[in-house]
């Protein structure tokens, strides 16, 4: 029955971080996509989002420790996951709380892991 608990666990952990990411997925650029203008939201769209962000931010930082808390992943993979997090909505921010590049994210590419050495 533990063990029957802990894959149901991480089950649900992988679709709540992966089915979050994959609602975020690329949209297809009209082929005059240079030619159009960059989106500017205002100040109150961008605190309105801020605080969505944040909340969602705090709601993963909680189900992350509840994990922790039931043996189903290690403090310290928790700990990269939630810096990870953090990490993200730093970016958001920086950004104006607009996605960029592919990854929705920025332009760097594929990620430093998943790239094979030479």
């Amino acid at each position: 029955m533990r063990k029957f608990v802990g894959v149901l666990a991480a089950c649900l952990l992988s679709m709540s971080i992966f089915g979050v990411t994959s609602s975020f997925a690329e949209v297809e650029k009209p082929q005059d996509a240079k030619n159009t203008e960059e989106v500017k939201l205002t100040d109150a769209q961008k605190a309105e989002l801020a605080k969505l962000h944040k909340s969602i931010l705090e709601q993963k930082k909680q189900l992350i420790q509840k994990y922790v808390e039931f043996g189903v992943i290690p403090k310290e993979q928790a700990d990269k996951m939630i810096q990870r997090f953090e990490e993200h909505y730093k970016m958001l921010e920086e950004n104006g709380f607009i996605f960029k590049g592919r990854h929705g994210g920025s332009d760097r590419g594929p990620h430093e892991h998943h790239k094979s050495e030479e």
